[in-house]
């Protein structure tokens, strides 16, 4: 059993192989490695089409990407200027045109002209469908300082943006009331065409959208509700105020018949009296009810004597105010005779 054993393994050698570190005997010739050839990648067919397909939709990826960017950079342009002939007003213009009248105006352009135009650009929109005609564009906002550029002959300076007309309108009452205050009656005209168009559903969406109390819209939208009569008393509807807004409806809720007959006869004076003295006549009836709403103050210019004032106190009396010395008692006899005949 043993030597079978022994004679079965007595064939076999084992030869361990070199160490790593030890040199290739001189006596040993080592072949070459082979040359290792790397095939290219994505050469064939199938490789080819796929780098196509990847390739161009990266390219296509790209082109979106830049037209994307073309589109936003088309729809706001710089500041740019633009003719004012060429700028519409929009149809929510909210400035009454006693806006663009009187001293504060005047000053406001001569600091425009001064300048050489405005500083402050204006916001417009291109006007769909104007086949390149004049106008191209309607007022976002800046409403006073292109009229004012309209009335100098400057060209005006402008932010060309694509807006919607909620977006129109929401830019258009922020900027509006950041700047110089638009009355009740302006704001209440504003929030009353967007109401009526279609813009918002309701005061509570149309106050969220530009960002006010509720209260606060619903006050402007009674501002601009007042009947025409006692709006056309006041010397201007943006004389109105907001704090008028709710003895004006409890004066016409309790009194309407004399309130209006108050507000038509102060229409009709030649020169208006000053807004706070028309809200006294047309409220008299909430502090007395007996009597009617009284006549404001009417004041008359005398030249060098000074001013002579005709007015009416609580009880409803006509009361005639003269400047010291402008009347002698010699010539009270030649007033009666003027009054008698006035009366008659």
């Amino acid at each position: 059993m043993v030597n079978e054993t022994r004679k079965k393994g007595s064939g076999i050698a084992f030869v361990l192989p070199p160490s790593r570190q030890e040199a290739p005997s001189p006596d040993v010739e080592v072949a070459a490695p082979a040359e290792v050839v790397e095939r290219p990648r994505g050469r064939t067919g199938v490789g080819l089409l796929t780098a196509s397909v990847f390739e161009s939709a990266r390219l296509e990826q790209r082109i979106e990407e830049l037209t994307s960017t073309v589109e936003k950079l088309t729809g706001e342009r710089g500041a740019q200027a633009l003719d004012p002939r060429s700028i519409a007003l929009s149809r929510w213009a909210n400035r009454h045109e006693d806006s663009f009248q009187g001293e504060v105006f005047e000053l406001f352009k001569r600091e425009i002209q001064d300048a050489g135009g405005n500083v402050q650009p204006i916001k417009v929109r291109p006007l769909a469908n104007n086949a390149g005609e004049s106008p191209r564009y309607e007022v976002v906002f800046g409403h006073r300082r292109h009229r004012a550029c309209l009335e100098l002959g400057l060209p005006v300076l402008a932010v060309v943006q694509e807006l919607d007309d909620p977006a129109l309108f929401v830019q258009m009452d922020r900027e509006n009331r950041g700047r110089e205050n638009l009355s009740a009656w302006e704001q209440g005209r504003m929030y009353l065409r967007a109401m009526e168009e279609g813009l918002f559903s309701s005061n509570t969406k149309l106050a969220a959208a530009i960002g006010r109390d509720v209260s606060d819209v619903g006050k402007a939208l009674r501002a601009a509700k007042l009947p025409q009569e006692v709006i056309s008393a006041f010397p201007s509807p943006t004389s109105i105020q907001f704090r008028w807004i709710a003895d004006l409806e409890r004066a016409l809720a309790l009194h309407e018949g004399k309130v209006m007959a108050a507000a038509r006869e102060l229409g009709r004076l030649p020169e208006r009296p000053a807004a706070s003295e028309v809200f006294d006549a047309l409220t008299a009836c909430l502090r007395n009810k007996g009597v009617g709403p009284s006549h404001p103050p009417v004041k008359v210019d005398l030249g060098k004597a000074g001013t002579a004032q005709i007015r009416s106190d609580a009880k409803g009396r006509t009361i005639l105010e003269l400047p010291p010395g402008a009347l002698p008692a010699s010539r009270w006899k030649d007033l009666d005779v003027a009054i008698r005949k006035l009366l008659a």
